[in-house]
């Protein structure tokens, strides 16, 4: 699509490649939904044309289970579950959770266009319409190991769980509880 195409992000080559060459499928088979922001204005015009559309930013949301690690305090497992940390006498080790697969603004517009904490509470509403609809306690992001992502997220309230590699870098994931 000629649209997605016009999305640029120069600090995240992963980013700009999932929407431009994932998205749309990711939409098919109902692994996530990708969400745009564009300009509102823009899209009222009586002139409008989606050729000529500008994305500001995206953000992409999944379902994905967490898994804790073995070292987890039965105290923690039970504030993620919301009421035991065991079935049938084991620790529980999943919980469902919502991802923010992808979150990013658009690189080729002004800066002052869209800000991360307005991508970031496009993210939270979309999350909010589906716990009212079918529940769920916790939200989730995985970024890379860079301090300005990291504390962006931290500073929004995430708590780290763990970090990982992906084969090229450093994985962190964080949590946060959902407040409705």
């Amino acid at each position: 699509m000629q649209i997605l195409s016009s999305f640029s992000c120069e600090q995240d080559e992963d980013i700009e490649n999932f929407l431009h060459n994932k998205a749309v499928e990711f939409e098919l088979l109902s692994k996530a939904r990708t969400y745009l922001i564009c300009d509102e204005e823009q899209l009222s015009g009586k002139d409008f044309y989606l050729d000529q559309l500008q994305i500001y930013g995206y953000v992409a949301i999944a379902l994905k289970i967490l898994s804790v690690p073995e070292e987890w305090s039965n105290r923690k497992r039970k504030e993620l579950d919301g009421l035991s940390a065991k079935i049938h006498g084991e620790p529980i080790k999943d919980f469902s959770c919502y991802l923010i697969g992808q979150l990013s603004r658009n690189s080729k517009v002004p800066h002052d266009s869209i800000s991360g904490s307005d991508l970031l509470q496009v993210a939270y509403d979309v999350i909010a319409a589906a716990v009212d609809a079918v529940g769920g306690r916790y939200m989730m992001i995985e970024c890379r190991e860079e301090k300005k992502l990291v504390d962006f997220y931290l500073t929004n309230g995430f708590e780290e769980i763990q970090r990982s590699s992906d084969g090229n870098h450093i994985m962190v994931q964080m949590i946060r509880k959902i407040s409705i």
